[in-house]
Formats: C-alpha cells, sequence, structure tokens
C-alpha cells in the first residue's frame, strides 16, 4: 500500500489524514483490513501509538471500524466525502504530561497533606471500590482521587493544572480508548495503583509517592496499547521515567 511518512506535528490527526486519502481514492474499498498496528508504525515511519490514536479518530468519524481481536477495517459506510472530525488531544500526549505533572504533585502532597487530606483520599478511594460503579460515576471517582492529592499540596495553581488536565480527558480518543481496553484486570490494577499512592503520601514519603504516581500513569498507558477488552493479561509496568516514545 502506498503510505508514505509523515511529519512529526499532529501525528495520529496526519496518519489519519493519510488513511482518509486512501480511502477516498479506492486504494483501500470497503471491507479492507488495514495493516496491523506495528507494520502500519513501521511503513509509516511513527510509534505504535500514534497509530492507535490515528485508527480511534477514523472509526470516530465513520471510516473506519475496529473490531475486538481482529484489527481495523474499511467501514462499509465509509462517508467518502466527509470530513474527519476533530477527535480532541491525543490521550498519550495527556498520559506523558500526566507522568510528569502528578509524580511532581504526589511527591508535594506527601509533604503537605493533612489528615483531612488523606481522609478525602480515602473517601475517593470506597467511591471507586464500588462495584456497581460504572461510566461517569467511575470516570469522577477516579477523578476525585487525583484532584484530591492536588488539593492535599494546598496549592491552588496545582489544583487547577489537574483540572485542566482532567478536563481534556474527556477527550472522544481517551473516552474510546477507555472504553475499548476496560477489563477487570485494568480495574484491579488501578485499585491498587490508587492504594500504594495514598499509603505513600500518608506516609509523608514524597519519593515513593511520586514513584507510584509515575508507575499508575504507566499502566494505564500500556493498557492502552493493549488489544480492545483484552482480559486476564498481566500489565508490564514500564519504567516510570521512561514511558512510550512517540517518534
Amino acid at each position: 500500500m502506498p503510505f508514505q511518512a509523515v511529519a512529526s506535528q499532529r501525528l495520529f490527526q496526519q496518519v489519519a489524514e493519510q488513511v482518509v486519502g486512501l480511502i477516498r481514492s479506492g486504494e483501500l474499498p470497503p471491507g479492507t483490513r488495514l495493516p496491523a498496528e506495528r507494520d502500519l508504525a513501521r511503513k509509516l515511519g511513527v510509534s505504535r501509538p500514534v497509530v492507535r490514536e490515528a485508527m480511534i479518530a477514523l472509526e470516530i468519524s465513520g471510516f473506519v471500524e475496529v473490531k475486538t481481536g481482529t484489527g481495523s477495517y474499511v467501514s462499509d459506510g465509509s462517508p467518502r466525502a466527509g470530513e474527519l472530525g476533530d477527535a480532541g488531544p491525543s490521550a498519550f500526549d495527556l498520559l506523558a504530561a500526566r507522568r510528569i505533572i502528578e509524580g511532581e504533585i504526589a511527591a508535594t502532597a506527601a509533604e503537605m497533606a493533612r489528615p483531612a487530606d488523606i481522609e478525602r483520599l480515602d473517601q475517593a478511594l470506597a467511591w471507586y471500590r464500588q462495584e456497581s460503579l460504572k461510566g461517569e460515576d467511575s470516570f469522577e471517582a477516579d477523578r476525585a482521587f487525583h484532584l484530591g492529592i492536588a488539593e492535599a499540596t494546598g496549592n491552588p495553581v496545582l489544583t487547577r493544572t489537574m483540572e485542566l488536565l482532567w478536563g481534556d480527558m474527556r477527550g472522544r480518543i481517551f473516552d474510546r480508548l477507555g472504553e475499548l481496553t476496560k477489563n477487570s484486570t485494568k480495574l484491579r490494577t488501578n485499585m491498587a495503583d490508587h492504594q500504594a499512592i495514598r499509603d505513600a503520601i500518608a506516609g509523608g514519603d514524597g519519593h515513593s509517592a511520586r514513584q507510584a504516581m509515575q508507575t499508575h500513569i504507566a499502566n494505564v498507558e500500556t493498557y492502552f496499547l493493549m488489544d480492545a477488552a483484552e482480559d486476564g493479561t498481566t500489565t508490564q509496568t514500564r519504567n516510570a521515567t521512561g514511558g512510550t516514545s512517540r517518534r
């Protein structure tokens, strides 16, 4: 297939637009299975996260159908004359920013947190653990825990920064990746990660709090790169300071 390497600015959007061009030209007719993400990433000279996000952007706009366990296909009803819609910010860019910012926020919270702050984190953890929690409520419980950490620093600018980051996480790419990779193993990992972060903050251990937060976000990133709805897979925690290269 005549794929071409792309430039480094807004990579996932450029990859998606290149696929749209091939669909419109007839090079990729309806029903065509697109190359595997790793193969497509190699052809285009980009990372797998970029390709994953491009496929989500194409799915959201109706050009591609992502089928669990089998791959991505050109949609039978692909809008050949349609436009590639705005899928929101890159989920992996958000995670990279969170790994840096929230790691330092957690370390600061470990130095500044009062008993009332720890109690607030415990309440958020209890909310997140509710078995009946789904969808919007699950997101809000997760958000409450992370915002509670920022509030524990006593710095309103850090709290506002966290609010902005979590606002961007309502983007369509982040939401769809969350849906595709939602499973019980991921939920248990998140719960264990949250508990480790809480314990480090409560213990006043800034170094451990930073590492626990960075590990947590690296785990989210790992799940976002798994096949859709993959379950029972052991998370391979990455080096918290390294993460995934996007170039």
